[in-house]
């Protein structure tokens, strides 16, 4: 009997961990498309090491399975034939395919006055790949220390990425267009006192949206909607992730509770790139690190099951962990968190919050309370 042909198109953390879910089954041969001309990589390297000048780009490579790895970027599938169309114009068939291409930077209105020049310039960029990474270690190395640092966005790569620039000595300047950023993420008591911390160690512009960029000789000047002047050495653009799946996607896949793509049978996804159908947590993403590698371990058995090669897995339900260091204070988190949540504040001093739904407690948030969510993670979306 001819052996499953399962394709994997991603090599971060969602598509390696599916890979190696897969990859000891009789069977079942693999193959890991990632990116052409790029070696795989540790994004969650990417702010805290490479950028920074901890780490160089070498070592933030991330260990592949003993699959094979195919570096040609995925760009049509084609559903019907069940076939993946790659940048170099070959194609690879497949039984089952597992999308795991994650996602991009959301990035600014490229209508912006000034926006090109100052991205020529490499006085602008964002921070989500590693040729990011080293765009900005070199800026920093040339510019005068402290550098200045812009960061558009307050999300937790924005606020971590503060916090790493500061303790590194140098001035960060955060602009948001929300008043009051990461409530809907993060809820309203969290993220009001992640923005405490940001107002003791940074200048903070909030309700503010970029109105022009100019380069000015070595410096980029940012002009806002209220006309504030700022100047910079560098400008980063930290505004949130989105989907980005091959075409006939182009964007988010979206997926059943068990992580199949909706009206694509044999297809699968994992991690940044999926949007999430539940019954009882509704519709959801999530776009971190360990999330996408449990994420895929969980699509390659639901794989394995649709094949008749292991049991039901069960609906994929958020469990994992992540954390952020924020200035001298971690926030550690786990599972579902967002808008349809209900808050309970379990303690303020540290703050230690449950968030449920329909009175199920589906994630857990703590400032300097990791225990406190560690501790909750196995009660995760059980009804008491």
């Amino acid at each position: 009997m001819a052996a499953e042909r399962i394709v994997i198109l991603g090599a971060g953390a969602a598509g390696v961990a599916a890979a190696r879910g897969l990859n000891a089954v009789e069977g079942i041969e693999v193959d890991l498309v990632g990116l052409s001309r790029e070696k795989p990589f540790n994004r969650t390297l990417v702010n805290k090491g490479v950028a920074t000048g901890l780490l160089e780009p070498g070592q933030a490579h991330l260990p592949q399975p003993d699959v094979p790895l195919v570096a040609d970027t995925a760009r049509v599938v084609d559903l019907q034939a069940r076939t993946v169309e790659l940048e170099s114009g070959a194609t690879m068939d497949f039984d089952a395919l597992i999308v795991a291409t994650g996602s991009t930077p959301r990035r600014l209105d490229p209508e912006l006055t000034g926006l090109n020049a100052a991205v020529m310039s490499q006085r602008v960029t964002t921070l989500h790949s590693m040729k990011d990474a080293v765009r900005v270690h070199n800026v920093l190395v040339r510019s005068p220390c402290p550098a200045r640092i812009i960061l558009l966005g307050a999300g937790l790569v924005a606020a971590e990425t503060s916090s790493l620039l500061s303790r590194a000595g140098h001035d960060v300047v955060i602009v948001s267009g929300s008043t009051h950023p990461g409530r809907t993420a993060l809820g309203p008591v969290t993220a009001d006192r992640i923005a405490e911390l940001h107002r003791t160690q940074v200048s903070m512009y909030l309700g503010r949206t970029a109105r022009e960029i100019a380069v000015v000789e070595d410096q980029v000047e940012l002009i806002l909607d209220d006309h504030t002047r700022l100047e910079a050495d560098l400008i980063i653009v930290a505004l949130g992730t989105v989907p980005a799946a091959p075409a006939p996607w182009n964007g988010a896949v979206e997926t059943d509770d068990h992580l199949r793509a909706l009206g694509a049978p044999r297809v699968y996804a994992a991690g940044g790139v999926a949007v999430h159908h539940h019954p009882g947590l509704g519709s959801y993403r999530i776009d971190h690190w360990a999330e996408a590698a449990a994420q895929g371990t969980h699509a390659a058995l639901t794989v394995l099951h649709d094949l008749g090669k292991a049991p039901d897995p069960g609906a994929y339900l958020p469990r994992s962990a992540f954390s952020v260091r924020l200035y001298d204070q971690t926030l550690t988190g786990a599972g579902h968190i967002g808008p349809t949540t209900t808050t309970h504040v379990a303690s303020v001093q540290p703050l230690s919050i449950v968030h449920t739904q329909a009175g199920i407690p589906v994630g857990a948030l703590g400032l300097e309370s990791g225990r406190f969510v560690r501790d909750w993670i196995p009660h995760l979306h059980v009804r008491a």
